[in-house]
């Protein structure tokens, strides 16, 4: 069922009231009770590590959006009710359409006490095109979202106010945000002595590293702070972010002018057969498509 702009926004809305009921339970969540388990996924202890805020937050979601599954056909996937080893007969592959959830990315910070957490939802087409997204931070009370315009167009918005395609970017400091297990990679010290060059070779300021957040908060930190990027090289082992980390942000990025591409400056791919993970493609975030060519290019030196 090939869903219309209206269709298409009106669900839009309907996710904008999901991801901000579980981000009302998540911010009302006494962190002194919380108790952590660990399940069998990905590589790294974020992909791993599982609370009851997790599960919670994924029901209150999945009890506002499930009516909308059998009112137009829609699959879902969400993080915590996904079985890696039984990906090929998920019905995300013979639906027009599919809710992509993750009730609560970044559940390290969450359970730290830092704010690099949210709540993501998109609905991404069977060719793996997001065509709606939703993100809720819990701490500052946001909510991102885009909505489709009259010419098919993705539009996007911070707390209802249109996103500035056009602002210009106000800092000298080029960001270089990651995630905290690529602190320990052999190739972490080669990107970032390239990265440093790069910045300034562009003639910005000063460069600096932010690693205290989950992959969503790190792809909005680059829509939100030009000059900036975010990168997850290729890797062997199962990880790399999974396809709900980043099917609302790869849609909110580009509606707001965001370079959104795998490593290799191809588009992502967001309803892949072969696993929910990333890490056969890698991921890159950046200002502009100027950066993202010369990121692209120091990416390759490192494979």
């Amino acid at each position: 069922m090939l869903l219309t702009t209206d269709t298409l926004n009106q669900l839009s809305l309907l996710a904008i009231k999901a991801a901000e009921q579980a981000g009302d339970y998540i911010r009302g969540f006494d962190r002194s009770l919380l108790k952590t388990h660990f399940k069998d996924a990905g590589s790294s202890k974020s992909s791993q590590v599982v609370t009851e805020v997790d599960l919670t937050s994924q029901d209150i979601i999945l009890n506002i959006l499930q009516p909308s599954c059998d009112l137009y056909d829609l699959a879902l996937l969400s993080e915590e009710n996904t079985n890696e080893q039984d990906v090929l007969n998920h019905p995300r592959f013979d639906k027009d359409y599919f809710w992509c959830i993750d009730p609560l990315d970044g559940t390290l910070p969450f359970i730290e006490g830092s704010d690099g957490y949210a709540v993501s939802i998109a609905l991404v087409s069977r060719c793996g095109k997001p065509v709606i997204a939703v993100v809720h931070q819990p701490t500052k009370n946001i909510t991102y979202h885009t909505s489709v315009d009259q010419f098919g167009q993705s539009v996007s918005y911070k707390n209802k106010k249109q996103l500035n395609k056009s602002a210009k970017a106000a800092s000298k400091i080029f960001t270089f945000y990651c995630d905290r297990s690529f602190l320990s990679s052999k190739k972490f010290p080669l990107l970032i002595n390239q990265l440093k060059t790069l910045a300034r070779q562009s003639g910005y300021d000063n460069f600096a590293v932010k690693q205290d957040a989950g992959a969503v908060i790190n792809a909005l930190s680059v829509i939100e702070n030009s000059p900036a990027c975010y990168i997850k090289l290729p890797k062997k082992q199962l990880g790399g972010g999974c396809l709900w980390d980043f099917s609302a942000t790869a849609c909110l990025a580009k509606a707001s002018a965001i370079w959104v591409s795998d490593i290799n400056g191809k588009l992502l791919e967001l309803n892949q057969r072969d696993s929910n993970y990333m890490n056969h493609q890698g991921v890159l975030y950046t200002s502009d498509k100027k950066l993202a060519q010369q990121i692209i290019a120091i990416c390759a030196l490192l494979k």
